[in-house]
């Protein structure tokens, strides 16, 4: 037997036993492939390839694309949802005041939860934590903010950096820049796990309803 026949060997295995659910199959695939394979050395570099080559991509650190890691500035990405993009000194036309909650029953919550802005303004978001607790503010689209809510379920450490987000220390106040230049609806979210479940979110709609017709 060959090592590329011995990389097939442990891959089919290894996928068969995960579908089966049978894991002593990879324990006798090896003890086959040790009679077939007599150098020890080959046997050890079959083995380290074809578990590599059977781990899923994002654990053998390949790029399995959208969703994977969330981008950063995911709002400049052609494949996902514009949701407008950072102010860049451009001049404020609207300021939003958004309330940071804690409740005694264990609720966290944006106060208002759902807001109109008109298509093209330009709006500075203050947000005020009156919590007991650090904050964030993440402006995303509904796709994006479900895959990296996922992402910070198992990377609870991660902080952001992205122009589209702001932390709020307790007991402080941050604001946000942004201009909407799509129409669109979009949600605004506290990323740090736990926080989104507790109701710590909201949705932007983005319309164009006050624009005078022809």
């Amino acid at each position: 037997m060959t090592i590329k026949e011995a990389i097939f060997f442990i891959v089919s295995f290894h996928l068969a036993s995960d579908l089966i659910g049978v894991k002593m199959l990879n324990c006798l695939a090896l003890l086959k492939l040790g009679r077939w394979i007599k150098k020890p050395k080959q046997l050890f570099m079959a083995i380290a390839i074809g578990i590599v080559a059977s781990l899923p991509p994002m654990i053998a650190g390949a790029d399995s694309g959208v969703g994977a890691r969330p981008h950063e500035n995911a709002y400049e990405q052609p494949e996902h949802t514009s949701i407008g993009r950072p102010a860049a000194g451009a001049d404020i036309t609207r300021t939003i005041e958004v309330n940071i909650k804690e409740t005694e029953s264990g609720y966290m919550l944006f106060e208002p939860d759902v807001i109109n802005i008109e298509h093209g303004s330009v709006v500075r978001f203050v947000v005020d934590n009156s919590g007991s607790i650090d904050h964030e503010f993440f402006l995303g689209s509904f796709d994006e903010i479900a895959k990296h809510q996922q992402w910070m379920q198992k990377h609870p450490d991660m902080e952001h950096s992205e122009k589209n987000s702001v932390k709020i220390p307790s007991a402080k106040t941050a604001t946000l820049d942004w201009e909407f230049s799509n129409i669109t609806n979009l949600e605004f979210v506290c990323l740090i796990p736990g926080h989104r479940e507790a109701g710590m979110f909201g949705v932007i709609i983005v319309h164009d309803h006050f624009r005078s017709r022809p």
